[in-house]
């Protein structure tokens, strides 16, 4: 059997046009962008036309652009950075439960730090309580982080609704935006949000690049210290070519906007035909506005780990949840806080498609998982008798 990947929610494959962008970009645009020579300030000059290429994909101006490593270090740099210039208003940030390890984990450094943080709940659709939202806002509330769609169910969250809860208060708002970015509209023009995460690696840009859009006066401490790039955000010389890169990428989603309508249409007839033969399947996050390409699927009586390494051997990649988990034996904390049992959560997987997927491929998947799915329950008959 051909490979198939199907854990585009990880990391999709570069764009040929991306490739062929990028290695042009390497061998030519070699200059520091720092130098004051015309090799150097051809790689500033390039950078700047990413960066408004960036920021009109999403409304912004191209001074609200950060180029960074990728969506943690966004992630870090928002929360860090926020915490730490506005700490003299207060010590209370506000997040979910469901959020990218990247905002968890940077969370929890800021609790070790002395801040407090709040973390909202969610329902068993992966939704977030609102009114717990609102009523965890104090006067002491500077950030509130809360990403625009789950990086496992691909649940949609109601971030443009907490912009009513915040009103005139003087809080950041900040969205971990590295799943949605290319799949939902975005304008942060009319959308009151002041703080931004993306990475290129999701829109079948170069790994190792992202950017954070921060609104223009909002106060963000910087958070890599040393020269005077990324107008004083972020030190370091930048990756050209990556940055030309994640750009081309960005080009790439205004030509292929029609990509979204027959990625969804696999989606759909992928659940639904394993559905009509698999007792007890269900999708995780179903009832909810979800992404199109995402797929959380419960398999009842076949642990995800099991189902995950069969597909691989037969050729077929998936996965059980954030690629940043991955190799973890701790359960899938987004399914567990949307109060699933143990069971449910262990014999979950993730199903996530792209642009190269084709209809062979997820005919092939949907054959070879009922294959794998019938053997399984053979061999637990047999073991039980």
């Amino acid at each position: 059997m051909d490979k198939i990947y199907l854990d585009y929610a990880a990391a999709t494959p570069l764009d040929p046009a991306v490739l062929n962008c990028v290695y042009d970009l390497e061998k030519n645009y070699f200059g520091n962008p720092s130098s004051v020579h015309r090799f150097g300030q051809k790689s500033k000059n390039l950078i700047e036309n990413a960066r408004k290429t960036i920021a009109g994909s999403i409304g912004a101006y191209p001074d609200e652009i950060v180029f960074t490593s990728g969506g943690t270090e966004s992630n870090n740099m928002a929360l860090i950075g926020a915490a730490l210039a506005n700490r003299e208003r207060g010590r209370h940030i506000i997040t979910t439960r469901v959020e990218h390890p990247a905002v968890l984990e940077t969370s929890r450094y800021l609790e070790r730090s002395g801040f407090t943080i709040t973390y909202i709940d969610v329902d068993g659709h992966g939704m977030i309580s609102l009114d717990q939202l609102d009523r965890s806002v104090s006067e002491e509330t500077i950030v509130i982080s809360v990403m625009l769609a789950n990086n496992e169910t691909g649940v949609i969250l109601p971030v443009e609704e907490i912009v009513n809860i915040i009103g005139g208060k003087n809080i950041l708002l900040h969205s971990d935006a590295v799943q949605a970015f290319g799949k939902l509209n975005i304008d942060v023009s009319s959308f009151a949000i002041d703080m931004l995460s993306l990475s290129s690696h999701k829109i079948y840009g170069p790994k190792g690049i992202g950017a954070l859009y921060i609104r223009r006066g909002k106060k963000v401490e910087k958070y890599i210290h040393g020269g005077a790039q990324e107008a004083g955000f972020r030190a370091g010389t930048e990756n050209v070519a990556a940055i030309g890169g994640f750009a081309e990428a960005v080009e790439q989603l205004t030509i292929q906007r029609d990509e979204a309508g027959r990625i969804r249409e696999l989606r759909n007839h992928l659940e639904s035909e394993l559905k009509k033969t698999i007792s007890g399947l269900a999708v995780n996050g179903e009832e909810a506005k979800r992404l199109y390409t995402h797929s959380s699927l419960y398999f009842p009586m076949i642990p995800g780990n099991s189902l995950l390494m069969n597909l691989d051997i037969n050729g077929i990649a998936v996965s059980m949840g954030s690629a940043c988990s991955s190799g973890s034996i701790k359960p899938s904390h987004v399914l567990t806080a949307m109060g699933f049992t143990q069971q449910r959560v262990s014999n979950s997987i993730r199903v996530s498609l792209g642009r190269f997927t084709t209809k062979e491929e997820i005919d092939k998947t949907i054959q070879q998982i009922k294959k794998i799915v019938g053997q399984m329950n053979i061999r637990e008959s047999d073991d039980s008798r």
